[in-house]
């Protein structure tokens, strides 16, 4: 051993930067779990929170900086949000900082922060008349037919509802339109999404073989929009803004 090197070792500096790195060490964030043993983490705690067929988890580390996370994703099958069973689900945070005190001694699983989230969901009509009917249940509303067909940029509408079934309000405004005690025809509608909240814009309306008047059809919307929201899985948080109609599905997307 050289002086100098003996020198150092005899310090009276180093206990000091011994304690100092100690303390660093000690007050640095939680280093993350290895990749495929968090995603298994995260799984077991959303087993408990997200009813879903299947779920897959990606997580992708940061290799300018080891400890964090560049993104984790989420791909959901037939996912029950609300009412509504989503045929797919998927959930993208990029930058996520995750809550590991929460996800290790509660066993939940929480975001703390993100730089952002990318969200999808896809409805396809079938699941689209399932929500429908469930909604009816649950408001104590009866029809007696429902069927939806994607034809983009329109989800056309055929529909058979007793005139006992409709509000007041909106049975007032279609009076004349209705026939043998319902409204039975046909709707090509488009929607729009703000804040979670959805809305219906329909080119064409036919009641009982009428056409519905543009002006009538403008005051419907006027009074009857937003007409339903989309429910927030937990634990994700996102605001629903964009809807379209694809050949097989309803888009949702943030």
């Amino acid at each position: 051993m050289s002086k100098t090197e003996n020198s150092y070792r005899n310090s009276p500096c180093l206990p000091a930067i011994a304690a100092s790195l100690l303390i660093a060490l000690l007050l640095a964030s939680p280093a993350l779990p290895a990749a495929t043993t968090l995603e298994n983490q995260i799984m077991k705690a959303l087993g408990s929170d997200v009813r879903c067929k299947n779920m897959a988890i990606q997580i992708r580390q940061d290799k300018e900086k080891p400890g964090e996370m560049k993104s984790l994703a989420f791909k959901l099958e037939e996912v029950k949000i609300g009412e509504m069973v989503a045929d797919h689900m998927t959930v993208m945070y990029e930058k996520p900082v995750i809550d590991l005190d929460r996800l290790n001694n509660a066993k939940k699983f929480r975001v703390l922060s993100s730089s952002r989230i990318k969200v999808g969901i896809l409805v396809s009509a079938a699941s689209l008349e399932r929500y429908i009917a469930a909604r009816a249940r649950q408001l104590r509303k009866k029809y007696n037919r429902m069927s939806i067909k994607f034809s983009p940029p329109y989800a056309e509408c055929q529909f058979d509802v007793p005139a006992s079934e409709i509000s007041p309000e909106a049975l007032k405004m279609l009076d004349k339109f209705i026939k043998g005690g319902k409204l039975e025809g046909y709707a090509a509608l488009q929607f729009k999404a703000r804040n979670n909240a959805l809305s219906a814009e329909s080119s064409k309306v036919i009641l009982n073989h009428f056409l519905i008047p543009d002006v009538l059809l403008k005051e419907l919307q006027t009074r009857f929009n937003p007409f339903d929201s989309v429910p927030v899985l937990s634990p994700f948080n996102y605001s629903i803004n964009g809807v379209s109609v694809q050949s097989n599905y309803l888009f949702l997307s943030n």
